[in-house]
């Protein structure tokens, strides 16, 4: 959502003018795993009815001893424009921006096995070589893989699967046997 980047960009900006940018990173994720604990105060910060007031003191209340200044000021401001029912977007925009200025991108993990640490940290170096960037990995076993891997990052996939493989010979096979006759 164009808001929601708007929103996250001009944080983060403001954030790196304050060489800040850490501290509001671990505030936003503060503020969103507070919000995903709590579905009242989920609830409450996207009722459109309910008061802003109220919604500022809940804000201040939980946060201002708990969020530096730049983080809570914002909070209040998206409340004050009546935009708090945003701040699940901003979070995510403001992670997709932060991961873009870092050279972090993610990747995605399908595998056959579990991975040890050891393969883990294998495969994120040998990503990170490939792409050139930094690499958030995230595995998840799938048991429709007979073997191997497929590991997506954005709109690329890397399909190094035992299935992939057997198709392929079965491909080359079968264009063999083609041009025998």
């Amino acid at each position: 959502m164009v808001v929601a980047r708007r929103y996250a960009r001009a944080l983060y900006e403001e954030a790196e003018r304050a060489s800040n940018v850490e501290r509001v990173d671990a505030d936003i994720a503060f503020v969103q795993a507070t919000l995903d604990e709590s579905e009242a105060l989920a609830r409450l910060f996207r009722n459109p009815v309910a008061a802003r007031e109220k919604k500022q003191e809940v804000v201040r209340a939980l946060f201002a001893s708990r969020l530096d200044d730049l983080t809570l000021r914002f909070l209040h401001m998206l409340v004050g424009r009546q935009r708090e029912n945003l701040f699940d977007r901003i979070a995510r925009a403001w992670r997709r921006l932060r991961d873009e200025r870092l050279g972090v991108v993610e990747a995605e993990a399908r595998i056959a096995s579990e991975l040890s640490e050891e393969e883990r940290r294998g495969l994120t170096e040998a990503l990170e070589r490939l792409t050139g960037k930094r690499i958030r990995l995230n595995v998840r076993r799938d048991a429709e893989l007979i073997g191997g891997m497929v590991v997506r990052i954005g709109d690329t996939v890397y399909d190094r699967s035992v299935r992939r493989r057997l198709e392929a010979l079965r491909d080359r096979v079968a264009r063999q046997s083609l041009s025998i006759r």
